[in-house]
Formats: C-alpha cells, sequence, structure tokens
C-alpha cells in the first residue's frame, strides 16, 4: 500500500486523485507564494535571507512578489491557471453554476456569511474531448488572500483560525458549512444535473482550506442532501483532522501548522511541538529545507508561534516535494508512516549541507528511511538502518554509513557518486536504454567503478572487481 493511498482507489487510482487534488490546492493561491519561491532557491535563508524576502515582496525578473501592479515581474497568476488546465481542470463560473453569492475577477467564489467573508474557494471541472464533464474539483484556499487585499483578507482568515483552536465549540467542524454553504448546494445541484455523484467530486485545501476539507467531510453525511458523503477528500497541511477515514491527511512532520490541534482541540502542544499520530495523517514525512538543516534555526522547536519554522508550510515547498513522492519509484513500498526525507534546500545550502534523517523535533523515527532527492546537486547521507535513496536528475553525490541499502537511479539521473558503498547495497537503474547486463555497462577508472546509460553514471568511489550481485537493470 503506497503512502497516498486511499480508500479502496488502489496505487494508481489514489496517484491520480492525489494529483488532481494536488494541482487544485495549488490553483487555489494562484501563485502567491511565488516570490518567495524563487527568491528562496536563489538565495537561501543564510546570508542570502534579505534578498530572499524581498524577492518575496517584490518578486524578480522570473518571478512574481505579493505586492501587485511591480512592472517586471511575470504574471504568475496567469501561470497558475495555465497549469490547472494543463492538469485537466478549468474553473467553473458562478453564471455557470447559477450562484448569485460574490466571487472576484478570477471567479473565486467568497464566504457567504458575516465572519467567514474572507474565506475563498474555487470551483472546476474535468471534461472529456467531446465537452463532457467527469469530474468536480472544489478547492478551499489558505489563510491569505489575492494580492489586492492580501491584508485585510489574511486577517479576516487569522480570526478564523483562532476561533477555530479557541472555539466557540465545532467552529472548525463547522466551517465549511457556514462558509460555502449555498455554494456547495449549487455545486451539488449543476454536479446531479450532469449525470454525476459524490463519488466524482474532488476536495482539497491547504492550511485553513485543509481545516475546510475536514469540515466538510464531517458535515457530508448531514449538509447538502448527503451528496458530497462519498467524496474524495484530500486535505494538505491542515491543523484539523476529520473523524474516521474520510480524508487523507497530508502533511510535513516539521510543518508547524499540520496536526496543530488534536481533532480540532487545542491543547498544550498545539503552541509546541505537535507530533502526535493520526489514523488518517502521515506523520513522518520531513522537509528537509534550510530551516530545518541548520542547528542555529533549531534553537527553538518547530512552532506555530516560531515564524521562521513556516518555510515548512509554504504551498510551492508541498507541490514540489509531495509530487516528487507520489513520482519516486519506492511510491508503492512507502507506508502512510513511513519515514520519508525530502530535499528542499535552496541552491546556496545544497552545495554544503548533506540531506538526512536528523529526526529533529519529533517522535522517534522507527523502520525503513526513504530519501528523496531534488532536481539539482544533492548531497544524500543514508544512516545507520536500511535506507532507499533516490538521487533525483542532478550530479548527486551519496554517502552511504550502513550497507543494506536501496539507490535508485531514473533515467536521466545525471552523474552520481556514491561513496562507501558496500556488496550488501542493491542498485536499482531503471528507464535506461542497454542491456540489462551490468558487466555491459561498468568498467573500472582507476580505482572507481563507473557504470554508465549513454549520458548518465554512476561512479561507485574506490570500488573495483564489482560483482554484480544486487545490481538490477529493469
Amino acid at each position: 500500500m503506497g503512502v497516498f493511498d486511499y480508500k479502496s482507489l488502489g496505487a494508481e487510482g489514489s496517484k491520480a486523485l492525489f494529483a488532481d487534488a494536488m494541482a487544485i490546492t495549488l490553483y487555489t493561491y494562484h501563485n502567491l507564494d511565488n516570490g518567495f519561491a524563487v527568491g528562496y532557491q536563489h538565495n537561501g535563508l543564510g546570508l542570502g535571507l534579505p534578498a530572499t524576502l524581498v524577492g518575496a515582496l517584490l518578486g524578480s525578473s522570473d518571478s512574481q512578489g505579493v505586492i501587485p501592479g511591480v512592472p517586471w515581474n511575470p504574471d504568475s497568476e496567469k501561470a497558475a491557471l495555465q497549469a490547472v488546465q494543463q492538469a485537466g481542470w478549468t474553473p467553473i463560473s458562478a453564471g455557470t453554476l447559477g450562484y448569485t453569492g460574490k466571487t472576484d475577477a478570477r471567479g473565486t467564489f467568497f464566504g457567504e456569511k458575516a465572519g467567514y467573508t474572507t474565506a475563498q474557494a474555487e470551483v472546476l471541472g474535468k471534461y472529456d474531448d467531446a465537452g463532457k464533464l467527469l469530474e468536480i474539483g472544489i478547492g478551499f484556499r489558505g489563510t491569505s488572500g489575492p494580492r489586492e487585499s492580501l491584508i485585510s483578507d489574511s486577517i479576516g482568515d487569522l480570526v478564523s483560525d483562532v476561533l477555530a483552536a479557541l472555539g466557540p465549540r465545532d467552529y472548525a467542524k463547522n466551517y465549511a458549512g457556514e462558509a460555502f454553504g449555498g455554494l456547495l448546494n449549487n455545486v451539488a445541484d449543476y454536479a446531479t444535473a450532469h449525470g454525476l455523484g459524490g463519488h466524482d467530486v474532488v476536495v482539497s485545501g491547504h492550511s485553513l482550506g485543509g481545516l475546510a476539507v475536514n469540515s466538510m467531510a464531517d458535515l457530508s453525511a448531514g449538509r447538502w442532501a448527503g451528496f458530497y458523503q462519498d467524496a474524495n477528500y484530500v486535505a494538505y497541511a491542515s491543523p484539523t483532522q476529520s473523524a474516521g477515514d474520510k480524508v487523507l491527511n497530508v502533511g510535513y512532520e516539521n510543518d508547524p501548522v499540520f496536526r496543530a490541534l488534536d481533532g480540532s482541540s487545542f491543547s498544550g502542544s498545539s503552541l509546541g511541538v505537535h507530533d502526535q499520530p493520526h489514523a488518517s495523517t502521515t506523520d513522518n514525512i520531513v522537509s528537509f529545507n534550510d530551516h530545518y538543516a541548520s542547528t542555529l534555526w533549531n534553537a527553538l522547536p518547530f512552532s506555530i508561534i516560531n515564524l521562521p519554522t513556516w518555510i515548512s508550510h509554504l504551498p510551492t515547498g508541498y507541490g514540489d516535494g509531495m509530487t516528487r513522492i507520489l513520482d519516486s519509484g519506492f511510491y508503492a513500498q512507502m507506508s502512510r508512516d513511513s519515514t520519508i526525507i525530502v530535499a528542499n534546500l535552496s541552491a546556496p545550502a545544497r552545495a554544503t549541507t548533506w540531506v538526512q534523517d536528523l529526526n529533529r523535533n519529533a517522535q522517534p523515527h522507527t523502520g525503513d528511511t526513504f530519501i528523496i532527492g531534488s532536481a539539482g546537486n544533492d548531497l544524500i547521507q543514508g544512516g545507520k538502518g536500511a535506507d532507499f535513496i533516490e538521487g533525483g536528475k542532478g550530479n548527486d553525490t551519496i554517502r552511504d554509513s550502513s550497507g543494506h541499502n536501496t539507490f535508485l537511479f531514473s533515467g536521466p539521473f545525471g552523474h552520481d557518486r556514491i561513496i562507501g558503498y558496500q556488496p550488501t547495497d542493491k542498485l536499482v537503474f531503471t528507464q535506461v536504454e542497454g542491456s540489462a547486463d551490468y558487466r555491459d555497462h561498468a568498467k573500472a577508472v582507476g580505482g572507481d567503478t563507473v557504470i554508465s546509460f549513454g549520458g548518465d553514471s554512476v561512479t561507485l568511489v574506490g570500488v573495483s572487481g564489482l560483482s554484480g550481485e544486487g545490481i538490477v537493470i529493469i
């Protein structure tokens, strides 16, 4: 069973659902964090932090910051629309749904009741080549707003965050119904008119939007004539968890918002380290970013009141990192609670920082560890146990500490090096051209062994006379 497997959809069905849910969730933000994401990759959180923060506000020639109207910025909001359309989804307008509530120029729907007016949602459709509606997607936006009203909308959402944590009772559970009760009625009627049922609906969201996903799942049996009982619910970085197994709650262990509330209840750990496992949550996925890697940044624990930890909460970090897990050759071997380390370092930090399981500010990790590299040139350090390491497309250096590890190379994978390779390790090559016999690809170069597939290669440093045991070419 794969880490993101959901209900009885199986691995491929679950992966398709997860990809759709992620595309919808990212669209709800309209690339609001584009400036920070690009600035972070270029400059990091060390000496480059001021430049990263300037990029977050003003953007650059290759990113759009949160301040609107900067002339040299690209239109990342347009890019967000293009991305969700490429994923097969098209926004559905209020007019098409027969909805008369508030929307903006981009078609975003706003909360309907006083106290919920800064809540935002998107409704999208997936169609076949003949234009027949096949599925409906509902995406809830997290704590933020459009660039034009970012501050006021964020303040309104922050009030909702506080009320969800501190009361009144069942505020979090009822949130989606109070904010979008009418809209969700219209969507259900529209779906029914097109021959769709609740199982044809994907509901997703991130952060406060993830709370809305859990709320809608909790309300689904008693509201909207029960239409959404069988909908598919995927929430990212949600502070709350719905009862039962209706929702797949996905998040990074070092995200200060994810699982901050126990179910929907505030506790002392909500302001400190909250790593309580839940049946519906992924509990041991780590975003190995500049903050996580730094001893200085980790002087204080992950917490919603420790602002630097929020780098692990950004939507783009979810889109990139979680998609690499989804696409990993190890996917089927990862369970819901596997320890998975995802490389999300900036370019400056990547050159000197070893990606590894540091197990910081969390319950002890047990069992196998999976380490997923980035598209850059990563330094990856295996642990003392049996690790599963996938470097990615860059020119990676992998350091083996124990043997009994599995290294996966999916073409194209660049020019990688393994330091400390041992005969008990296993090398797996997939999506490569040529013979399935390793001897057709391996040769001694000095004191090393180089295994080459066209333009890609793996060098086993200090290893010669390779026996070929444990080398698999698929």
